[in-house]
């Protein structure tokens, strides 16, 4: 039976040259699981693995769309279980590793269905949306359930719409559409799976951050951004121009103030995003093995 090792840990927790002699030492290649290493041109903000570190181990989901594309969960999982079979076939295992959550828990728990909204429902919701905004939304959306799920965000108006969706597209209430989620199979039942956490003393992982913060910006971070604004890759309503680094530094580009604060701010927002990640993997994964 193949074996899926997720390597989870926050950003800046020494993933990368763990995982390169991990992946060598059980016979495993290597699926990336960071949502920013999916785009191609963003090597500095990122923290790739290098070249000469992707030539040691086969690495897949790296670079495998330009920064304007988007990538949504749905489109990882077909990707990923695609990769997977065929790392498998060859008689190897895999190594998933990354700090983005969501992506992670896909490999463990279901995280998407085949409900997909039609043109149509789309219109009728954005039509609704401009002539009544947020409020006539949630509106109907109160109309089709008799009383929404407790930890949903009313006050969110991407989640509203994208709830509005599910309802008209099945006929169904959130709190149904919510059990019938609940009853889906895991996912890689056929697989053994194992979780490792990496886990750093908090000092040190600021320290760490604040040397990245860096060492991203003496290698040529702005560089790096301009050459993908001027290219139009980087487009301030998609998710790779507000990953950490980036967004920070398109502001800087376009408002450019002293770079000690752009530093102060990335390494700020790194740190924020850390809290959350460490959060998230206490409460949302079941870890067998914490590396320290």
């Amino acid at each position: 039976m193949p074996t899926l090792y997720l390597l989870a840990g926050p950003t800046a927790s020494g993933k990368t040259t763990y995982s390169i002699a991990f992946a060598k030492q059980h016979n495993c290649e290597i699926l990336s699981c960071d949502a920013s290493a999916f785009y191609q041109g963003m090597d500095i903000g990122t923290a790739k693995p290098s070249y000469k570190e992707q030539q040691q181990v086969k690495h897949w989901g790296i670079d495998i769309l330009p920064p304007n594309a988007y990538f949504s969960i749905k489109d990882f999982v077909s990707y990923s279980q695609g990769v997977i079979a065929d790392i498998t076939k060859r008689g190897k295992d895999v190594c998933i590793v990354g700090g983005s959550g969501f992506y992670l828990k896909s490999f463990l728990a279901p995280v998407v269905d085949e409900i997909e909204a039609s043109y149509e429902v789309k219109k009728q919701i954005d039509s609704l949306d401009q002539a009544e905004g947020l409020s006539g939304c949630l509106k109907l959306l109160k109309q089709l359930n008799h009383s929404l799920p407790d930890n949903f965000d009313s006050k969110n108006p991407l989640k509203v719409k994208k709830a509005l969706e599910r309802c008209l597209t099945t006929g169904k209430t959130l709190i149904e559409l919510k059990n019938q989620f609940d009853r889906q199979p895991p996912p890689y039942s056929s697989y053994n799976k194992q979780v490792f956490l990496f886990s750093k003393p908090t000092e040190l992982l600021r320290l760490s951050v604040r040397l990245r913060t860096q060492a991203m910006l003496e290698r040529g971070l702005l560089s790096e951004v301009e050459n993908l604004l001027q290219a139009n890759l980087l487009q301030p309503l998609m998710p790779a121009a507000q990953a950490i680094g980036y967004r920070e530094s398109i502001a800087y580009i376009k408002n450019p103030t002293n770079i000690k604060i752009l530093e102060n701010e990335i390494t700020k927002n790194t740190y924020e995003l850390i809290k959350k990640q460490s959060t998230w993997f206490r409460n949302q994964i079941k870890v067998d093995r914490y590396i320290y």
